[in-house]
């Protein structure tokens, strides 16, 4: 029986490689800092630190499990986190 990951909306999961990718769109680049610096926050804090992408207003986000295995509880809860610090400032 397979478990089915419930993710945080905008959050895919993707098969190769095993990870867990979002995007966030924001209104201008001061909220995408604001964003990334919170990120780095819960980076420190995880000891989890994805791949990022980002440009004036958005930012990529891809979680792999370590060392090459698919995502676990906690990339999951990383996902979860950055939705939330995300919903201050993404656009809708």
């Amino acid at each position: 029986m397979q478990t089915t990951i419930e993710l945080p909306d905008a959050w895919k999961s993707v098969s190769h490689p095993p990870s867990l990718f979002c995007r966030y769109e924001f209104a201008s680049y001061a909220q995408t800092r604001e964003f990334l610096d919170a990120l780095a926050v819960l980076s420190e804090e995880t000891r989890l630190f994805p791949d990022l992408g980002f440009a004036r207003t958005f930012v990529n986000i891809t979680l792999r499990g370590r060392d090459g295995a698919s995502p676990g509880p906690a990339e999951i809860d990383y996902a979860r986190r950055a939705a939330v610090l995300a919903a201050a400032w993404t656009v809708s």
